[in-house]
């Protein structure tokens, strides 16, 4: 009877201590430069739209410290308006912390407008930036044209999560 009653308690401490929540970090403001250049890879149009495939190498500067790469999609409506979403790689260093991310950024520049807007999340990251989270805000003008350098200023708020066994 002892041994079961010893073994009952060992069981539930030891779920007791799985119970303990883990906090995240806290979260840190996140702002700088994101330059760019981009390029048209394939144009196309349909239904008075054009849909440009585009790719672009940037260089982050601020909280963001890097190069990235990046692989979007541009539409140019019809009534003028332009919409942009893509997939960044980004390598460098995020609070101090060294590795990759791959982020999910998109926005619009509505017609007439002179800057683009948008939001930007993580959506993973590897090494010491695998349990790096955020989101936040980008805008600027953007750039001149393909194969010229463009500039864009984004902000946020970036935490990392308790790393999980």
């Amino acid at each position: 009877m002892k041994k079961k009653l010893a073994t009952l308690v060992a069981v539930v401490m030891v779920l007791s201590a799985l119970l303990i929540p883990v906090q995240a970090g806290p979260p840190v403001e996140a702002s700088g430069l994101w330059q760019y250049t981009p390029y048209i890879l394939e144009a196309r149009e349909a239904g008075g739209n054009t849909f440009l495939k585009t790719f672009e190498e940037g260089l982050w500067t601020g909280t963001f410290q890097g190069e990235s790469t990046e692989d979007g999609k541009v539409v140019i409506h019809r009534n003028g308006d332009w919409s942009f979403n893509a997939i960044v790689s980004f390598e460098g260093e995020v609070a101090g912390k060294v590795g990759k991310l791959t982020m999910s950024v998109g926005g619009d520049r509505p017609f007439g407008a002179t800057d683009w807007e948008g939001r930007w999340v993580i959506l993973r990251g590897t090494d010491e930036l695998a349990t790096l989270r955020g989101q936040g805000t980008w805008w600027g003008p953007g750039s001149p044209g393909p194969g010229e350098l463009g500039d864009i200023y984004y902000a946020g708020k970036v935490h990392f999560e308790p790393h999980q066994p």
